[in-house]
């Protein structure tokens, strides 16, 4: 929600350096925009939710529709790591059309239940999807932390991000005078995206399955 300012104030403070998480805005100058391949960890974990539903119904709490690309990619890469390992499963989706809405996202997620999806993943800021599968007494995919603080009897794992990852490299550039505007997209292969460690509640092969297809991944 800061892009258009930023590129205002950049306009405004030649001297400052504005780096804004996400959005498609940069000058190459002083205001660059950084982002990373979070459809990567989202293809892992849907293998462990491939892995772990008994319904083959996965459910998905989306922030946004079709129109958005992250959102749209995550879901797909999901849904293509689900695929991987259990050819029988489908994804089911409810958009809450909001980022952070603890009320949507709780409704999406008990309609979702009670199409019967055992296995809920979310694309939205809360924990209400993790809360909802917990009392339910089915699973979960956490997102952004590991939601197993929260709601240690339902999450799976967590799609999380490593924002150091980035900034280290950034603020470095900046002191010894390298940093150039360009921007960043990143993902596993440096540490920007993963997943949270895999609860022991996880199928049994899903350590096993998420590790090989995080090598390809890395490697290319």
């Amino acid at each position: 929600g800061f892009m258009d300012t930023c590129e205002a104030l950049a306009e405004e403070f030649p001297e400052v350096i504005f780096s804004h998480g996400t959005g498609y805005k940069s000058n190459g100058v002083n205001f660059n925009n950084y982002f990373g391949r979070i459809y990567q960890a989202r293809y892992l974990a849907g293998i462990a939710a491939g892995l772990k539903t008994e319904s083959n119904k996965l459910g998905y709490v989306a922030a946004m529709g079709q129109d958005n690309s992250e959102v749209t990619g995550g879901i797909n890469a999901f849904a293509m790591g689900a695929y991987s390992v259990n050819p029988d499963c489908e994804v089911y989706v409810k958009v809450t059309n909001s980022w952070f809405d603890p009320e949507g996202e709780r409704a999406a997620a008990d309609a979702l239940l009670a199409e019967g999806c055992d296995v809920l993943a979310q694309h939205c800021d809360t924990t209400a999807p993790q809360e909802a599968a917990q009392e339910k007494g089915v699973y979960s995919i956490g997102y952004n932390s590991d939601m197993s603080k929260e709601t240690p009897k339902a999450t799976l794992t967590s799609v999380i991000w490593t924002w150091s990852a980035y900034y280290t490299s950034y603020v470095q550039s900046i002191i010894d005078g390298s940093y150039d505007g360009s921007n960043y997209y990143e993902g596993m292969s440096v540490g920007l995206v993963g997943l949270s460690e895999l609860a022991d509640f996880n199928d049994g092969q899903a350590a096993e399955k998420v590790s090989e297809a995080k090598k390809q991944i890395t490697s290319g």
